[in-house]
């Protein structure tokens, strides 16, 4: 596979070169400059050649354009044979590129990807001003298919392939103090393939489809941006958020090798949202109606799951910070199900409640960080060494669910933490607050381990006594457990245990 910077390299460098970039007079020629510019500025280190370029009253036709990267020993080329800016008569120009614009990746002597993006009905016009361009883009389908793969095994041979129907958007590029760009994309269906067979003979098959596909964001930065340079893109100077919403999915998945695998999977509407900027990186990926259907040759029956709805989220300062600044991480498994055999697995005398399952978690709060977590150096010396690279502030657990095999637990809490004490509690800042956990069913869910042979009687006395060391009653089979901790100490539901 690509290494980390050869893809954020060539992801560079595909979007300016194909990803299109108020109405006044703009001229062909005013945006060929401008496109020259944009390479500049977003491929610094990447070597661009043309053949010749042809202006001719307001046509400017460009042919081999050919645009090379090389970062540490990754590289990345694209090929456009033919660009042709064409002034429309109204002070637009309508751009016109080669049906085929062939791709090609390598990493070390190993790897090497070979690949085309092909399009079909495809129109561009470009308004505005040179400082200010819009771009309108249609197209009927946009196919990115990979021609060749050969890996440190040998060659991958077959057909592999993304279709993108029905395309249809807009953006913008304004440029001055800084570069701003905005974009709004959608494709009517998004199709996908992979049916190839691997040197060792393995064939897989993988055959999907998204419907409704959309995608929008805004980015603003300083025009010298060094957009291979994550601790660069990541430092603060550069702000962007965007945001990815399909329709249902479907997927067929067949694999014939040393082990058979088919199966199917769906899901319903799905989102995506993200930022980037000073106060480090937000994403949150939302799906709903997940279902897998799938059997194997390793499996005397089949394997089924499905999941109401599947979410996450995460908030992390990456720069440093001269405050500190919010911290989030989600995690939203609701309504999971398996198939009885699975069941029949674990619980084949159906001790246990089959009903679906559900996992909460949702923490949020603020911190300092120290040390650019994107610098490669800094990153690979924090591996090194335990410990936070900076001050946490506070912490708060906004909630903890946990819904399954009968037992249900609810939490919720608040603490903050003193930077400059670290001796009360021996390396980490010393805490302040309250955490409250509430279980029900526990006892259920012993006696049902027990019935199943888990839990030999005799131990279960150890799980009983911790309930009732930290937890009161609070209803049938139901306890709660507030733990409190100040100035040092900590009490559970007002008994000092520390």
């Amino acid at each position: 596979m690509m290494t980390s910077k050869a893809l954020r390299a060539s992801a560079c460098l595909t979007a300016v070169m194909l990803a299109p970039a108020a109405h006044a007079d703009v001229t062909a020629q005013q945006v060929w400059d401008a496109w020259q510019d944009s390479m500049t500025e977003y491929a610094a280190s990447a070597q661009i050649t043309t053949g010749a370029v042809d202006a001719s009253g307001d046509t400017v036709t460009v042919t081999d354009f050919a645009l090379n990267n090389d970062i540490d020993g990754d590289t990345v080329s694209m090929t456009i044979p033919q660009i042709v800016f064409t002034g429309a008569g109204d002070g637009t120009v309508d751009i016109t590129l080669s049906d085929t614009v062939p791709v090609e990746f390598t990493t070390g002597a190993d790897v090497n990807v070979k690949m085309s993006i092909k399009q079909t009905g495809t129109v561009i016009k470009a308004s505005g001003t040179p400082e200010a361009l819009s771009y309108d883009v249609a197209a009927d389908q946009y196919v990115i298919s990979v021609d060749k793969l050969t890996g440190t095994d040998g060659t991958i041979d077959g057909d592999m392939r993304v279709a993108l129907n029905a395309v249809k958007g807009t953006s913008t590029m304004v440029t001055g103090d800084l570069r701003e760009s905005s974009y709004d994309l959608t494709a009517g269906t998004v199709d996908l393939l992979v049916d190839i067979t691997a040197p060792d003979a393995t064939s897989v098959m993988i055959s999907g489809k998204i419907d409704g596909v959309a995608s929008a964001g805004t980015s603003s930065a300083p025009m010298d941006l060094d957009f291979t340079d994550p601790a660069a893109m990541f430092g603060g100077a550069y702000v962007a958020k965007g945001s990815y919403t399909s329709g249902p999915s479907a997927y067929i998945i067949a694999v014939d090798g040393t082990t058979t695998v088919n199966g199917t999977a769906t899901n319903g509407p799905g989102t995506m949202s993200y930022s980037v900027g000073p106060e480090g990186l937000s994403y949150d990926i939302t799906a709903t109606d997940v279902n897998a259907d799938l059997t194997s040759s390793e499996m005397p029956f089949p394997f089924k799951l499905s999941a109401a709805s599947y979410g996450f989220a995460m908030t992390a300062p990456l720069a440093p910070t001269d405050a500190p600044v919010p911290f989030k991480l989600a995690l939203d498994l609701s309504g999971v199900t398996v198939n009885e055999e699975i069941w029949a697995m674990v619980d084949p005398s159906s001790a246990l409640p089959h009903d679906p399952a559900t996992i909460k978690l949702d923490v949020t709060g603020a911190a300092q960080l120290d040390v650019p977590l994107m610098d490669a150096e800094q990153a690979q010396a924090l591996a090194m060494e335990p410990g936070f690279p900076g001050k946490i502030e506070s912490l708060s657990l906004n909630n903890l669910t946990v819904d399954a095999v009968g037992l249900n637990v609810n939490g919720t809490g608040e603490f903050t933490f003193d930077n400059a004490d670290t001796t009360t509690f021996p390396g980490m800042p010393r805490p302040d607050g309250t955490v409250t956990i509430d279980v029900a069913g526990a006892n259920a869910l012993i006696d049902n381990l027990i019935t199943m042979g888990l839990i030999p009687a005799e131990q279960a006395m150890m799980p009983r006594m911790m309930l009732g060391m930290f937890a009161k009653p609070v209803g049938e089979d139901a306890v709660q457990s507030v733990i409190e901790v100040k100035d040092g100490q900590v009490m559970a539901n007002g008994q000092r245990i520390r």
